[in-house]
C-alpha cells in the first residue's frame, strides 16, 4: 500500500465526513466577528490587534480535532491492517496529516482575506499573512499528529493532547504574529522584515516534518502493542473461566 493510496483513502473519508472541517471554518469566522463587537468601533485598534486575532482564531479552531485523528481507525482495526500490510505506519501518519491539512487548513486560508477585511487589515500584506498561516498551521498540525499518536489508547485523550500542544505551539504563534505584523506595518525601518520570521517558521516546520513520521510510527506501534497485550490477557482470563467446562467436555 503506497503513500498515495493511503492519502487518497484518508482524503476521501475526510471529504465525505466534512462536518468537522465546516465547523472549524465557521468557528474561525465567528471569532473574527465577535472581536469587533467586544472591542468597539475602533478601526485603529482592530488593525493593531488584527493579526493576533487571526492567529488565535486559527489555533483555537484547529485544536479540537486532534484527539480524534487516529481514534476511528484504531477502533476499527485499520491501523493493524496498515501495520500488517508492510506499508509502514509512518506513511499512514503522513497521509493522515496531509489529508487533514487539505481538509481543514486550506479552507481557513481561503477565508483569511475575509477575516482581514473584517479586522480592517490592508490586503497588500495578504501574501505574507497567508504564507505565515500556511507554514504555522502545518507546524501546528504536525504537533497535533505527534500528540495524537503518542496518546492513542489513553484515557482523557483530549486533555493530554491539549497539554502537549499548547506549550509547544507558543513559538509558532509568536513567529506567526510577528511575521504578519511586520508585513502589515508600513514602517519597516524599525522592525525585522517579515521574511525572517517566515524563515523561522519554515525551519520549525521542516524539523517537524522529519520528526512526525518517526514519532507517529513509534506512538502507533506502542498503542497497537499495548492493545495486543490487553487482548491476550483478556483471552487468557476468559479461558480460565471456561476451563472447567472444557475439561468436562474432554472427559
Amino acid at each position: 500500500m503506497s503513500l498515495l493510496a493511503l492519502f487518497r483513502r484518508e482524503f476521501a473519508l475526510g471529504w465525505h465526513t466534512s462536518t468537522d472541517s465546516l465547523a472549524q471554518a465557521g468557528f474561525f469566522i465567528l471569532i473574527a466577528a465577535l472581536f469587533p463587537l467586544s472591542l468597539g468601533p475602533s478601526p485603529d485598534l482592530l488593525q493593531q490587534l488584527g493579526i493576533s486575532i487571526i492567529w488565535i482564531a486559527a489555533v483555537l479552531s484547529a485544536l479540537p480535532g486532534f484527539d480524534r485523528l487516529f481514534d476511528a481507525d484504531y477502533r476499527t482495526g485499520w491501523c493493524e491492517q496498515v501495520a500488517l500490510s508492510g506499508a509502514g505506519l509512518w506513511q499512514y501518519v503522513m497521509a493522515k496529516a496531509v489529508s487533514w491539512y487539505c481538509l481543514t487548513v486550506l479552507p481557513l486560508l481561503l477565508m483569511t482575506p475575509v477575516m482581514m477585511l473584517i479586522l480592517n487589515l490592508p490586503l497588500s500584506c495578504l501574501g505574507d499573512v497567508l504564507a505565515s498561516l500556511a507554514l504555522g498551521m502545518m507546524a501546528l498540525l504536525l504537533l497535533g499528529t505527534i500528540s495524537a499518536a503518542i496518546t492513542l489508547g489513553a484515557r482523557k485523550t483530549a486533555l493530554l493532547v491539549a497539554l502537549i500542544i499548547l506549550p509547544l505551539s507558543v513559538p509558532i504563534l509568536i513567529f506567526g504574529v510577528l511575521a504578519g505584523d511586520a508585513a502589515c506595518t508600513n514602517d519597516t525601518a524599525l522592525q525585522t522584515p517579515a521574511h525572517v520570521y517566515l524563515l523561522l517558521l519554515g525551519a520549525f516546520t521542516a524539523v517537524l516534518l522529519v520528526l512526525t513520521p518517526l514519532a507517529g510510527q513509534a506512538g502507533l506501534s506502542a498503542a497497537l502493542e499495548e492493545r495486543y497485550k490487553n487482548e491476550q490477557k483478556h483471552a487468557i482470563y476468559l479461558f480460565s473461566l471456561n476451563a472447567p467446562a472444557y475439561v468436562a467436555l474432554l472427559l
